[in-house]
């Protein structure tokens, strides 16, 4: 049942990547050029975003939003896009399903606490990356 379940979940995830474009590292760091130069970061903040940790400024939460924005996880109208997660973090590795889609279950939610956007994208992508960053930084940064 559970090998069924996989083969229907990695399906699912090949459907989205149809329509889904999958983005590489050079995408991501063409997004976190564009937004540093929106958001004017300071180098020593820079420097930390781009190895996907994200601390406590007062541009974080914008960042992240304008971040996941370009990558196509997050529109302001829907959110996360789950599916598009799950088919940009497990197209190279499906052995990551299990993490991605653990950390969406736990930290994904659709703005209930009426937060602005900013701090939506952040609250959610803030959660789930503290269970997948070392995923992201295999798919997004450059060896």
């Amino acid at each position: 049942m559970m090998k069924l379940q996989l083969i229907l979940l990695l399906a699912c995830a090949a459907l989205v990547t149809a329509r889904f474009q999958l983005r590489t590292a050079e995408d991501a760091q063409a997004a976190h050029e564009e937004c540093r130069a929106e958001y004017n970061i300071p180098d020593e903040v820079y420097e930390k975003f781009l190895n996907y940790d994200f601390p406590a400024h007062k541009r974080t939460n914008c960042y992240v939003k304008c971040f996941t924005e370009k990558m196509g996880l997050f529109t302001e109208e829907k959110g996360f896009d789950e599916k598009a997660i799950i088919a940009q973090f497990t197209a190279k590795n499906s052995k990551n399903l299990a993490k991605v889609s653990h950390g969406l279950e736990k930290c994904i939610d659709h703005n209930e606490h009426e937060s602005d956007t900013c701090t939506w994208a952040y609250r959610v992508f803030s959660c789930w990356i503290s269970v997948n960053r070392p995923i992201v930084r295999k798919t997004y940064i450059q060896n």
